[in-house]
């Protein structure tokens, strides 16, 4: 079940004319493309995209963390379509999702918002919240990780690894942009709702809009292309390390069945590089297993939760996967194991009945 990050690949061939240090443009099929965020996983990110340009118009599946980040995916749109966008699909409520919606808005008044109705109620209770703790609670964050990293320390204040440097510069320079942002932020309500499932057009074109059940979020929409075999999974994939915070593990291992179950010949992760196999994904869900078996026999234990987090590593994941770099092993153990452990924990170790299954 473990993969390395060598097994995730990007297409490979990309428009060489639209590649930028912050977005390459992989073409996946006829009129469908990826818009990936190349880079280091760090603690602040934008989001990948995926764009389908159809006979009238063109559909993106997710916005980006900052405005400007949109705007640059909607130049790159541009370049390849005169069309207007459509539709926008956000995978789910996280900012990095879902934040620069209002540049859509803004470019195509008569685009229309699509999310399940977990992510439309999340946004404006979960969404909010979040955003008011991020402006509130980023600038001295960012500002003492620039010291550090000026002192040649790390965030753990140990001496910083070449990754970790680029990647927390990158954050930093990413989070100042957001908070740059903020006040002229509007929020963009969906404008259609999806409960199980929703499609838009027909045929070769037809794009099927899936909710499996709470998995990273507990309103995760896979967009399906089945005539291209193509996935967009939003959060539910992320490589090279997933993403645990305020997860489902119980539930999101189904989850990851019913994706694994479309058979995609490619698959857009939320973050990282097109997949070209599902090796990855089905590694994720192992982990996933895991962590629920190990945490639901800590709580039959009367393990309390320090002990939990103290007992269930996955080192021996760890170590493979990370190759023991110093930034990669915090991402593993503080983005992915920490987070499902307490997420499963609170849980009590079971399925709680959340999965919506296949339809």
């Amino acid at each position: 079940m473990l993969i390395t990050v060598a097994n995730v690949t990007v297409a490979a061939i990309a428009l060489s004319a639209q590649q930028s240090p912050t977005l390459q443009l992989v073409p996946l099929d006829s009129g469908v493309y990826a818009a990936i965020r190349p880079g280091p996983l760090s603690l602040a990110v934008n989001s990948n995209s995926l764009i389908i340009v159809r006979d009238s118009d063109v559909v993106v599946v997710d916005a980006q963390f900052t405005r400007a980040a949109t705007q640059e995916t909607i130049a790159a749109i541009r370049k390849i379509t005169e069309k207007p966008v459509g539709y926008v699909v956000n995978t789910h409520w996280h900012d990095d999702h879902v934040a620069g919606g209002q540049v859509y808005r803004d470019s195509f008044p008569s685009v229309r918002f699509v999310m399940q109705e977990n992510t439309a109620a999340d946004l404006p209770t979960l969404g909010a919240e979040n955003r008011k703790n991020q402006v509130e609670g980023a600038p001295p964050v960012a500002l003492r990780f620039e010291q550090l990293l000026s002192m040649g320390l790390g965030i753990d204040s140990t001496p910083v690894s070449p990754l970790e440097r680029t990647a927390v510069t990158r954050a930093i320079e990413l989070v100042r942009q957001y908070l740059k942002e903020a006040p002229g932020f509007r929020p963009v309500a969906a404008t259609d709702t999806v409960r199980r499932r929703m499609t838009l057009g027909r045929g070769q074109d037809r794009i099927e809009l899936l909710w499996f059940g709470y998995g990273n979020t507990r309103g995760d929409l896979v967009v399906h292309l089945p005539g291209r075999g193509i996935v967009a999974s939003g959060d539910l994939v992320v490589a090279p390390i997933p993403f645990a915070f305020n997860s489902h593990p119980a539930s999101w291992v189904g989850v990851m069945d019913s994706l694994l179950a479309l058979k995609p010949r490619l698959l857009v992760p939320g973050h990282g590089p097109v997949m070209r196999d599902l090796s990855y994904a089905r590694s994720v869900r192992g982990w996933l297993k895991r962590i629920n078996r190990e945490t639901s026999a800590a709580v039959s234990r009367g393990d309390s939760l320090g002990a939990a987090l103290e007992t269930i590593t996955l080192d021996d994941v760890r170590r493979q996967v990370t190759r023991d770099e110093k930034w990669m092993n915090f991402l593993f153990r503080n983005f992915f194991v920490r987070p499902a452990v307490q997420a499963a924990f609170g849980a009590g170790g079971q399925a709680v009945g959340r999965s919506g299954g296949r339809s």
